[in-house]
């Protein structure tokens, strides 16, 4: 699909949108996803060791979520790859009326290497396929808005170790296994959860945040699939009902390793394990969800801000890299700040201790600008530690997460009206 093609499917939803200006006030939704599942035979990105996929265990989606006010709209696409940046869906969205497109990997190391160029064939490439798909599920979910209660809650559940193992001596030492599930720390065990209803009082988008490698099934498994975050997913829905949607958010998961590992390369004796990992957090989610049954969704406000950073190369002194950075505000209460790559877990503890809102989320994973990818983003206590992530396989230089964890709370200190454009001083 190219430019030309995309404004001719673009043009009808022009004409339906112009009903829509007359909402002055509040938060506008739409929710679509699309099966991206790829043909067998292709390789599956995450491990190095990765083989030829022999079948497909569960299906693999891209997931939609249109949020929209007066002032902005913004495309949240949760979707099961591994990593991957798209420049050419970016270049879409200003002819589809996206002002903010997030593509927020769930991390899935079970799904199609989207870089594999020759994959199905040069000249249909899956990569190419997916992203075709997903701007017809943006511009789908645009056509279909409705008018946005949102509300948030959180859970507790701890299913993920720390894979970097403190030594007393001060470093650390990667622990890729951990076959007694000994609970090394630290991690975040907080379930977040975003319920949006429509004005029916029908629920329509049910969004969960959780920071845990989807690495549950390892590099022997030669099946496609979502890993535990579809096994959440479709719990959820079953609970819930109707024709609610979940999604899956991937936080800060970048030293963190679930606690459940299947690594016997036997179907049979692995996809067990991964839907126990499913089902416990689907458990956890789904007492939040009714434990939030009393409490009212408000449709007051979105804004969302973004911006890239410069920073050096780690490694090499001569480079710099861009990164970027966007904070979302909901209701005055709820708070997102995206990184892109895979940052750890102390982040999360970061920008949830400095925020002023009652609920603040990390979404990771997240490409969101025409910028650089990291690969991990470690916290300074972590690459002075050293391990997995920490001291290989990072790329911007050390401090790199504390200027997009900073940029990221200037920004929603901003919107919430904290920070002021002229000088100010306040005396008692």
């Amino acid at each position: 699909m190219r430019k030309i093609g995309v404004l001719a499917i673009v043009l009808p939803f022009v004409l339906i949108s112009v009903s829509l200006d007359g909402y002055t006030k509040g938060i506008m939704a739409g929710f679509a996803k699309v099966d991206i599942t790829a043909p067998t035979g292709g390789i599956n990105m995450g491990y190095s060791s990765a083989k030829p996929t022999d079948g497909v265990h569960d299906p693999v989606f891209a997931k939609v979520l249109i949020l929209q006010s007066t002032d902005t709209t913004a495309a949240l696409v949760s979707w099961d790859v591994c990593e991957f940046q798209s420049p050419w869906l970016r270049d879409q969205m200003e002819a589809v009326g996206v002002d903010h497109l997030l593509m927020l990997s769930t991390h899935t190391h079970a799904s199609q290497n989207l870089n594999q160029k020759d994959f199905p064939s040069e000249d249909t490439p899956w990569r190419r396929t997916v992203e075709e798909r997903i701007l017809e599920t943006i511009i789908k979910a645009k056509q279909d808005l409705f008018p946005a209660y949102i509300a948030a809650g959180q859970g507790s559940i701890q299913l993920g170790y720390n894979r970097l193992v403190r030594q007393p001596e001060g470093h650390a030492i990667t622990h890729f296994e951990n076959p007694e599930r000994i609970p090394y720390g630290p991690v975040d065990p907080t379930v977040s959860v975003l319920r949006i209803t429509d004005d029916t009082g029908a629920v329509r988008v049910i969004l969960v945040q959780y920071a845990c490698h989807p690495v549950v099934l390892g590099p022997r498994n030669r099946k496609i699939s979502a890993d535990y975050p579809g096994v959440m997913c479709r719990e959820v829905e079953q609970h819930i009902g109707g024709d609610a949607q979940c999604m899956f958010v991937q936080g800060g998961a970048g030293d963190i390793n679930p606690l459940f590992l299947a690594r016997t390369g036997d179907p049979e004796l692995d996809f067990p394990i991964v839907e126990t990992m499913g089902k416990l957090l689907a458990e956890e989610v789904n007492k939040t969800f009714d434990r939030m049954k009393s409490i009212q969704g408000k449709s007051d406000q979105f804004a969302c801000a973004s911006k890239v950073i410069t920073v050096d190369h780690r490694w090499e002194s001569d480079k710099t890299m861009q990164l970027g950075v966007t904070s979302i505000l909901i209701n005055d209460d709820i708070g997102i700040i995206t990184m892109p790559g895979e940052p750890f877990v102390d982040f999360q503890f970061q920008i949830r201790e400095r925020s002023t809102l009652p609920f603040t989320l990390l979404f990771g994973y997240c490409d969101e600008s025409y910028q650089d990818w990291p690969w991990y983003i470690p916290d300074l206590e972590s690459a002075a530690r050293g391990g997995y992530g920490a001291s290989d396989t990072t790329l911007p230089e050390v401090g790199a997460g504390e200027h997009l964890v900073n940029q990221g709370l200037a920004q929603l200190y901003k919107m919430q009206g904290l920070l002021k454009s002229k000088p100010q001083r306040h005396i008692r």
